[in-house]
């Protein structure tokens, strides 16, 4: 089918050219014939000469303007298609540049949260970077760039200024690893804000906490702030912990089923603060 194909494109230009050629030497003849005959009347034999080149003539033409309209439309539509990709590589270049500009931003914000914790908190920081995750749903923790040469050891809190993030389990030089409160391991004395109702944070190894212990009489509602206890110097009194989404009441036992959702996302973390002042309860 292809040699079938090729050899009727190549008996079309062979005629097309043909065509071509004798509409060219139709054309220089009569144009000889009228210069030559030009001062003599206009008689049959100039008729018989226009009437036998004229049709050539319209055939060669609309053969030519046909073909003239076939570039014209072929040099427009690669124009288009350059266009087309110029516009969208220019696309691509803003949609990256909005992407870069979005990060840079939501960087900031959080970098300015940091900032404004430290400089409120009356308690020395250390600030720190996640490097590394630990993917183990049990003991939910990250790698940081600091470590015991920095100030940094074990059972100091860590935080974010949204909230509390967890506390350090393993130090050596340079690196630390931080146990997350989402953690199912972790487990972190807490406050209901407003009420002061004392319970139990546990992590479920997702983004939500359980809060437990928390006997069926007392009165909690779903928006009530969680903070930390600061029960037994673990954690300072008042960090924010999260925000009660869920409460429920079984029949059956003594205590309030209620879902937390943390004031951190924890699948957006990267810049922490180390509180340094718990180091000298770990000595």
């Amino acid at each position: 089918m292809k040699k079938n194909s090729r050899r009727q494109g190549k008996g079309s230009i062979k005629t097309f050219r043909f065509v071509l050629f004798i509409g060219t030497v139709a054309t220089f003849a009569v144009i000889l014939l009228i210069i030559i005959l030009g001062d003599q009347q206009f008689g049959p034999v100039h008729k018989v000469i226009l009437e036998g080149a004229g049709p050539l003539q319209k055939a060669v033409a609309q053969i030519s303007g046909s073909v003239h309209s076939v570039k014209r439309k072929y040099i427009d539509l690669l124009t288009i298609r350059e266009e087309k990709e110029r516009l969208w590589k220019e696309l691509q270049e803003c949609r990256t540049t909005a992407y870069a500009n979005r990060g840079a931003v939501a960087l900031n914000a959080r970098l300015r949260k940091l900032l404004d914790f430290k400089e409120s908190s009356n308690q020395p920081t250390i600030t720190a970077q996640i490097i590394g995750k630990d993917p183990s749903l049990w003991f939910r923790s990250v790698i940081i760039d600091r470590g015991g040469s920095d100030g940094v050891d074990k059972g100091m809190p860590v935080v974010t200024g949204e909230g509390i993030v967890g506390q350090v389990y393993a130090s050596s030089s340079d690196y630390s690893k931080v146990l997350l409160a989402i953690a199912p391991s972790s487990a972190i004395d807490v406050l209901l804000q407003d009420s002061r109702i004392r319970g139990i944070l546990k992590g479920t190894g997702k983004n939500m906490y359980l809060l437990e212990y928390i006997l069926k009489t007392a009165e909690v509602f779903v928006g009530d702030r969680v903070v930390t206890a600061g029960y037994g110097g673990m954690f300072p009194t008042g960090l924010p912990v999260g925000i009660v989404s869920k409460v429920t009441r079984n029949r059956r036992g003594m205590f309030l089923e209620i879902e937390v959702v943390p004031a951190v996302d924890f699948r957006t973390l990267e810049n922490l603060l180390v509180i340094e002042r718990e180091k000298k309860m770990f000595d």
